[in-house]
C-alpha cells in the first residue's frame, strides 16, 4: 500500500516526516509512505510525482497556520481526490485554522488533528483498507508503542511560532524554482544537517560504542536523523536509557551511509565523555 503525504513549509515537512516514520513503524513493509522531498537528484520531478499521485492509495494533507493556501498543496490534494474517493484524502492539522478555511477546497475532506486521538483515527483509516489489516488490539499496542517519538515531533512543530512569510513578487518565486531546478542538475546533497547531527552519524559509523547520554535535545537531534531516513532506530527513541551506546540502539541506513561518503569523507575523533 502507498500512501503520499504533502506538506508545504519546514513545520509542515517536519510532521510529514515524523508521521512518516511512525506509519512505518507501525506497518513495516506493508506500507510505503512517499513525502514529496523523497527525489533523487536528477530524477525527473515532475513526472516522479505524477507516478507516485498514480500509485497511491492514500492521501495526507499536513496543514499548519501557514500553508493552508498553498497552491502546490492544494494541487496535490486535488490530484489525490480525482482519483478515488474523499474519505481516502485525510488533511492532518497540525495547527488551530483560521475561521476562512471552512471556504478552502481542503474543507470538503474529514479532517484529523494532529494529537493522539486524531493520529490514531488516522492510522485506523489506513489499517481498514491495507490489504491485512491488523487486528484491533495489536493495533493499539503498536500505536501506543511507538506513538510518543511523533509526539515529541509535533509538540515542537507547534510551539514555533514563524513570521508571517514575505509576499514574494513573481519574479522572486521564479528565481527561488530556478535554484532548485539548478541544484539538482548539479546532484547537491539534498539533506542539510547541523554539525551536530554529522556528529552522531560519525559516531555511529566509527564509533558505535561510544556512551551518550539522554537528554531532551539528543533525542530530537536522533528523530530528525531518523525521519529523513539517514539511521533506523530498533525501538522508540522516547524510551531510550540515560545512558546508552549508539550501537545498541541504532544502524546507519544506506543514505546516511552515503551521506557521509559525500558530505564527510575523513572521520573525526569524537570528544572524550558525551558529544
Amino acid at each position: 500500500m502507498r500512501i503520499f503525504t504533502s506538506w508545504s513549509g519546514d513545520r509542515s515537512k517536519a510532521a510529514a516526516l515524523g508521521l512518516k516514520s511512525l506509519l512505518q513503524d507501525l506497518f513495516e513493509e506493508t506500507v510505503q509512505v512517499f513525502v514529496s522531498d523523497h527525489i533523487a537528484p536528477g530524477e525527473a520531478w515532475a513526472q516522479r510525482l505524477s507516478s507516485e499521485l498514480e500509485q497511491s492509495e492514500f492521501g495526507i494533507l499536513c496543514l499548519t497556520r501557514d500553508n493552508w493556501q498553498s497552491p502546490w498543496l492544494l494541487f496535490e490534494a486535488g490530484a489525490i481526490a480525482k482519483k478515488f474517493a474523499s474519505s481516502r484524502v485525510v488533511p492532518y492539522l497540525i495547527d488551530e485554522l483560521p475561521p476562512t478555511s471552512d471556504r478552502s477546497p481542503v474543507a470538503q475532506f474529514q479532517h484529523v488533528r494532529a494529537d493522539r486521538e486524531g493520529t490514531f483515527r488516522l492510522v485506523e483509516s489506513i489499517n481498514t483498507i491495507r490489504e491485512n489489516p491488523k487486528a484491533s488490539d495489536r493495533l493499539t499496542r503498536s500505536f501506543e508503542k511507538w506513538w510518543p517519538d511523533l509526539e515529541q515531533t509535533l509538540r515542537t512543530v507547534q510551539a514555533s511560532n514563524p513570521a508571517q512569510p514575505p509576499v514574494r513578487s513573481d519574479r522572486e518565486l521564479l528565481e527561488a524554482i530556478l535554484q532548485r531546478v539548478d541544484s539538482l542538475s548539479r546532484h547537491e546533497p539534498r539533506v542539510d544537517l547541523p554539525p551536530i547531527e554529522l556528529t552522531h552519524l560519525r559516531n555511529l559509523r566509527d564509533h558505535p560504542n561510544l556512551d551518550y547520554k539522554r537528554d531532551a535535545n539528543l533525542q530530537k537531534e536522533l528523530r530528525h536523523l531518523r525521519d529523513t531516513g539517514l539511521i533506523r532506530n530498533r525501538k522508540p527513541i522516547a524510551d531510550l536509557p540515560a545512558t546508552f551506546q549508539l550501537g545498541e540502539h541504532f544502524d546507519l541506513t544506506e543514505k546516511g551511509l552515503a551521506h557521509l561518503q559525500s558530505i564527510v569523507p575523513v572521520t573525526l575523533e569524537p570528544s572524550p565523555g558525551t558529544p
